[in-house]
């Protein structure tokens, strides 16, 4: 018996196949709009701070799921994806001016990831969507630094650890740094920083 060889090629294939853990990733470069909205915290009102919003055109201060929903369009680069995603609006203070400047937005990437038992490869269930209203909140206001040994494991440390920050230096023989809070140098190549939720 002889294989054609497009089936011989097929079959190649399928042997090189490996099990791979779901993700995808959402990049949403120019924010939305940059405004003292955040419709988790303070519905309906004035937040205490500038956001950086990315996402759906429908958000505003009294946003719900519905009308995120009927977004006509989102400033990530998933069309289909009409959720919002905001951050607070960083400043510099200018120390010859005392001046506060806003740090230029490089905009946002945002990872879905499954891991863990949940994921097709261990058995679970895969990789699923989150269901309609869900709202999530990350990271304290209040914080400024880190309070716990880093391997610790309670939940105070866990969500001190959810937070961290790089400071991206790639030139003038300066390295860059991993931080929580805010960085102590110049970051000449911008500031990266991670949420894990």
């Amino acid at each position: 018996m002889f294989l054609k060889p497009s089936f011989v090629a097929i079959l190649a294939s399928l042997a090189s196949v490996q099990v791979v853990n779901a993700w995808f990733r959402l990049a949403c470069s120019t924010p939305l709009v940059q405004e003292r909205v955040d419709p988790i915290i303070a519905p309906g009102q004035i937040s205490q701070h500038l956001h950086s919003i990315h996402g759906g055109s429908n958000f505003s201060k009294d946003m719900t799921y519905d009308s995120a929903r009927q977004s006509s369009c989102t400033s990530c680069a998933i069309a289909q994806d009409l959720s919002n995603y905001w951050t607070p609006t960083l400043y510099f203070k200018d120390p010859t001016t005392g001046q506060f400047e806003k740090v230029p937005n490089g905009g946002l990437l945002v990872y879905y990831l499954n891991r863990g038992s949940a994921d097709a490869s261990n058995g679970g269930k895969g990789l699923k969507a989150f269901p309609a209203g869900f709202r999530m909140i990350s990271g304290d206001p209040r914080k400024r630094s880190k309070k716990y040994a880093e391997g610790l494991g309670t939940q105070a440390e866990l969500a001190e650890r959810a937070i961290k920050s790089t400071c991206l230096r790639y030139g003038g023989g300066n390295q860059g740094y991993d931080y929580y809070g805010f960085p102590t140098t110049d970051c000449e190549a911008g500031l990266n920083t991670r949420l894990h939720m």
